[in-house]
């Protein structure tokens, strides 16, 4: 493995813009404070968060939307996502006792807002932190760092941990304070990569520096490794996209993560219980 005791980033991106999808129903403020208790074989703390995958002001700007603009309503969901999120790393990070130096997070199966709610907390945790932030992305499977912030998926930690290139190579730097590591092409040996990360205390060594890592983790029931790559961070937040996700599959990740360090699930995407033809009249 190639190692750089001095890192010098050496590319600075420009901020970047993450795409959304159509979209959803945003329900009332009050109505996404209240969510379904999580699964009984687990005792993590079910903390709901607005729905769709919102811009974030100032940091990251999605493209408009044509069909209407948006809804103060709207505009104040956003804004609660973004403080969720900033009080999730807050919370961990700054902590009196045992703060936490990497925090990852994962979800059951894949397209349920794990890899955006990471990307939203690493930025506002850069924002709020004198400390560097480095966003790492350990999901070979499907990796998305790339498309979002507009950097090479190659070379990556995957080429990296095979000594394939500098440290220098791989590290992206957004603004002052956060610096993106994309994953690369590590899907034919994950494995024996994540063993690696595991042998060389990796995510340690990088957190000695003062660095606060937040990591986007593959998921859990339909990736293999998955549970292996929970293991190495010092806390785990569990994705669940509200009325998509199957119950079983929450149970089973709930499960695999039993003698892990989780502190908390997200529920993400609620649906409003207001019918639609009244939230237009709000």
């Amino acid at each position: 493995m190639a190692k750089d005791k001095d890192v010098q980033v050496t590319e600075r991106l420009p901020t970047p813009k993450i795409p959304t999808t159509a979209r959803l129903p945003v329900p009332p403020v009050e109505d996404t404070l209240v969510a379904g208790p999580a699964p009984a074989s687990t005792d993590v703390v079910t903390t709901p968060v607005p729905s769709a995958p919102a811009p974030l002001e100032a940091k990251v700007k999605a493209p408009a939307d044509k069909r209407r603009p948006v809804s103060k309503r709207d505009a104040a969901n956003t804004r609660v996502l973004q403080e969720r999120c900033r009080q999730l790393g807050l919370s961990l990070f700054f902590r009196e006792q045992d703060p936490v130096h990497s925090l990852g997070f994962t979800s059951s199966i894949k397209g349920e807002g794990k890899s955006f709610l990471a990307t939203v907390t690493a930025l506002l945790l850069a924002n709020d932190s004198d400390d560097p932030v480095t966003l790492l992305e350990c999901n070979w499977e499907h990796p998305t760092l790339h498309e979002y912030f507009g950097c090479p998926r190659t070379p990556g930690l995957a080429e990296w941990l095979r000594g394939e290139c500098s440290e220098v190579s791989i590290r992206h730097e957004v603004n002052g304070r956060l610096t993106v590591i994309p994953a690369g092409d590590g899907k034919g040996d994950a494995v024996q990569l994540l063993e690696r990360m595991r042998r060389d205390d990796l995510l340690a060594n990088w957190t000695r520096s003062k660095e606060l890592l937040i990591v986007d983790l593959p998921s859990v029931a339909t990736t293999a490794y998955g549970p292996l790559a929970a293991s190495l961070v010092e806390a785990i937040i569990v994705v669940v996209r509200a009325g998509v996700t199957p119950d079983d599959l929450i149970v089973e990740t709930c499960t695999q993560l039993r003698d892990m360090p989780v502190h908390g699930l997200i529920l993400n995407q609620l649906e409003s219980r207001i019918p639609r033809w009244i939230r237009q009249l709000l």
